[in-house]
């Protein structure tokens, strides 16, 4: 061999180890050497991330990131999910199926996030889809295609956050206040959100009448409100009246009214608001009833009635507006209390009780503890007399006639400085005398009634020096029976009759009588003429 021949053989080696290391540097530029089918293995990663739950949706979010290794873009097809819904990448978001994840670029792996909306309730969440590369620079597409699938594991329940609250759900605060004569609450939906349109939720605040001052039956209703919360109004004030007497309030639940509350009845129970149980305790606040009062709720009244007789009929009344339950009366009457009657008087009725005229003295009634009246058998109750009276030129006499019926009266007539007593029995008259002087008027008292009578004295026109008298003077106003003064009887002779007269007769005996007396007066003067002679 010679050394040129050996010099071209070893030129030919350099050359091919040359070729060869060429071959290769272009092998590892075009990514992992792959051998048959495998050279896309593990060259496409799915990784989810954390779910995140959506509260404005109530749905988890699963975000997905896909790393491609190779050095060729991916497409991807196929898409599945579980729960099914929608998955989407980019920004803005278009479906997953059809995207394209950018191959590798030098040391950096192409990536694409993806998002996939799951329901609030579902357990997993679900991805799969096939990989497509797309062909290999200056080379057919050979098809290389992969399958990808991972799951992620969803812990608890997402939920949206509401913006109302429901009305089976909400909650609220409340006082309650009983005060004198008025009992008072503000009811407040608790929270920051208002109920949901067109929900809301009634409270109803009552006052009853009770029969004491702690929960006994029946009870009847007194005054009551119901208020409504609802969208627009988040808080309910209510006000009632509480009867004077014993009674009991409640804040309840609802707007169902019972009434009246009886014994083995319907309660309100844990309706009441601040009861322990439901629904009452879904409003936080002092327990809202009461029970309380210082009097029966009953109006007991009493008016006494005095008789001729000297009895007393006392009424007894239970009528008045709170008059919700019987009324006991006690009557006790006579100066030692020897009298005694016990009654009940139901609602809205009367009794009346008559005290005998030997213990009408000293009356009094009571309910209960209460004082109700005080009385007696009262005078002036009775007709009072009447009075007459009759005039002559010597005497005025004054008459005081007692109705039948009546208890005796006593009566006092005084007639210028003199003052008689009289004592009328019943259906009697009695008379008193004076003689006239120059008073003109007698008066007549009536102890008994507080009364006085006024008669006139009306002297004759025939009594000597008489002169016309004064009008009699009218009985004093406002008492019943008065009589005017009876005419003054006359002793004069009668005039003449009018019809039926005999004329010429009587004048005839005129003129006898006449010639008659002019004789004996002649006669007459003729004797004292002799004797003077």
């Amino acid at each position: 061999m010679t050394p040129h021949t050996s010099v071209r053989r070893a030129l030919v080696a350099v050359a091919g180890v040359a070729f060869a290391l060429l071959g290769a540097g272009q092998a590892l530029a075009s990514g992992p050497v792959q051998t048959g089918d495998d050279h896309h293995k593990n060259q496409f990663v799915l990784e989810g991330s954390a779910a995140q739950c959506d509260t404005g949706t109530g749905k988890w979010r699963v975000t997905w990131t896909l790393t491609n290794k190779w050095n060729r873009d991916a497409t991807i097809t196929e898409v599945q999910s579980e729960p099914t819904g929608d998955v989407t990448a980019g920004d803005p978001a278009v479906p997953l199926a059809g995207a394209v994840v950018p191959q590798k670029d030098r040391n950096a792996n192409g990536r694409l996030t993806a998002t996939q909306l799951v329901a609030g309730d579902a357990k997993s969440a679900k991805l799969s889809f096939t990989v497509v590369w797309s062909k290999e620079h200056g080379k057919p597409n050979d098809g290389v295609t992969d399958k990808i699938g991972e799951t992620v594991r969803l812990k608890g329940e997402c939920k949206p956050t509401e913006q109302c609250v429901k009305a089976d759900a909400a909650k609220y605060t409340h006082t309650f206040e009983v005060t004198g004569s008025t009992a008072s609450s503000t009811i407040k939906l608790a929270g920051e959100l208002p109920l949901c349109a067109g929900q809301s939720q009634s409270f109803l605040l009552v006052s009853y009448y009770a029969p004491s001052s702690s929960a006994t039956w029946p009870q009847y209703k007194y005054d009551s409100v119901v208020g409504v919360i609802d969208a627009e109004h988040p808080t309910a004030d209510l006000k009632v009246n509480v009867p004077a007497c014993y009674t009991q309030v409640d804040l309840v639940w609802g707007d169902k009214l019972i009434n009246p509350m009886v014994a083995d009845g319907e309660r309100y129970n844990n309706r009441k608001l601040g009861s322990s149980g439901a629904p009452g305790n879904r409003s936080k606040g002092p327990q809202a009833w009461f029970n309380g009062g210082s009097r029966a709720c009953v109006t007991p009244e009493a008016t006494m009635v005095s008789a001729c007789d000297g009895t007393v009929t006392v009424h007894l009344a239970n009528s008045g507006k709170d008059a919700k339950y019987d009324a006991p009366f006690k009557v006790v009457a006579g100066l030692d209390g020897s009298f005694v009657k016990e009654v009940t008087v139901q609602p809205g009725k009367s009794v009346d009780v008559v005290v005998p005229a030997d213990k009408s003295g000293k009356i009094s009634v009571s309910s209960g503890k209460d004082f109700v009246a005080e009385g007696m058998w009262q005078p002036g109750h009775c007709t009072p007399p009447t009075v007459s009276s009759e005039s002559t030129c010597d005497k005025f006499t004054v008459s005081v006639s007692n109705p039948e019926g009546d208890l005796a009266a006593d009566a006092v007539v005084t007639y210028g400085s003199e003052s008689k007593k009289l004592t009328v029995e019943p259906g009697k008259t009695e008379t008193v005398t004076f003689t006239p002087g120059d008073a003109t008027e007698a008066t007549v008292s009536f102890p008994d009634f507080d009364k006085e009578v006024t008669v006139t004295y009306v002297k004759p026109t025939e009594c000597a020096g008489g002169t016309p008298s004064p009008s009699p003077s009218a009985s004093s106003p406002g008492v019943p029976g008065s009589t005017t003064p009876s005419p003054s009887t006359s002793t004069s002779t009668p005039g003449l009759p009018v019809t039926g007269v005999q004329v010429g007769l009587i004048a005839g005996v005129a003129a006898l009588l006449l010639g008659g007396g002019a004789v004996l007066l002649m006669m007459a003067r003729r004797r004292k003429l002799t004797e003077i002679e």
